[in-house]
């Protein structure tokens, strides 16, 4: 089966359903596919495509998701990593690059980070970090042990799993924050079921509801836990990095402004996605 029929055959299959940039995207995923599967190539494009034709996220049908520099895998239990989370770690490599610069300038050493990641999911952000920044270690907890699996198996495969430990936890309960950390990241669920009439039927039926919905219908909820976590705990100095929900940008920084100096930031689309607050506690 030579690409070109691969490539009329999806064509065929999928029109009206998905557009032709998208049949386009598909083939980067399926050509190398089909062309190494050891077993019947036809049987195997016509599985694929009916998972597509079902609305499957082309992500969780290969278990792989294209993450910065990083092919992590994925799965229906986890969230399919978004280009904004991308900006994200970029940001905080950015801050950190510019901290660690100014430290050398001055005589210090060169930073130590202990990061955790509340909401891990696939543990796209730690991983990604960890990967850039050789002398950093994360903490990384989700509610999800089917999320954890993954994140631990990112962390094996992406190499840095002795600077890398997961753990089931629920930020929303008892949970408190470990008192050695510098950096603390979350991409937490915080879309309002108003939302969800306008979100696509690919992400509604097939991502983890529990990642993208908070369960009271406050799309606050989390970033006023992880605020409540902040106040409460004996960390002295915290850099804050979250993904937010851009329709509720001061309300969420208002949240913040007590603890320290904080600021929104937009994403590459103009929309404010990124908070980031820096504490320094007085004693």
């Amino acid at each position: 089966m030579d690409n070109q029929t691969i490539q009329q055959k999806l064509n065929t299959e999928l029109v009206g359903q998905y557009s032709n940039d998208e049949i386009r995207a598909f083939l980067f995923w399926i050509l190398p596919h089909i062309q190494n599967t050891q077993t019947d190539k036809e049987a195997e494009l016509n599985r694929i495509i009916l998972e597509l034709k079902t609305g499957k996220p082309i992500q969780y049908i290969f278990e792989i998701a294209f993450f910065g520099s990083l092919e992590l895998k994925v799965t229906p239990n986890t969230l399919i990593p978004r280009p904004e989370t991308e900006e994200l770690c970029d940001l905080i490599n950015r801050h950190f690059k510019v901290q660690s610069n100014n430290n050398l300038l001055s005589g210090q050493q060169s930073m130590v980070i202990h990061g955790i990641d509340l909401g891990t999911g696939s543990g796209c952000i730690p991983i990604l970090l960890l990967t850039e920044n050789p002398n950093w270690k994360f903490t990384a907890v989700d509610i999800s042990q089917s999320a954890i699996d993954v994140a631990n198996f990112n962390a094996i495969n992406q190499r840095v799993s002795d600077r890398f430990s997961a753990s089931v936890q629920d930020v929303l309960g008892s949970f408190e924050l470990p008192s050695n950390i510098q950096l603390l990241v979350s991409n937490p669920p915080y879309i309002s079921e108003l939302e969800r009439e306008t979100m696509s039927s690919r992400v509604l039926e097939f991502e983890p509801q529990n990642a993208l919905f908070t369960p009271n219908q406050d799309p606050l909820q989390f970033y006023k836990k992880i605020a409540e976590l902040v106040s409460s705990s004996a960390i002295q100095q915290l850099s804050i990095w979250l993904e937010i929900n851009q329709y509720y940008p001061e309300a969420i920084k208002s949240l913040f402004i007590p603890m320290g100096e904080t600021e929104i930031l937009n994403d590459l689309s103009g929309n404010p996605r990124f908070l980031h607050c820096e504490i320094t506690k007085i004693i």
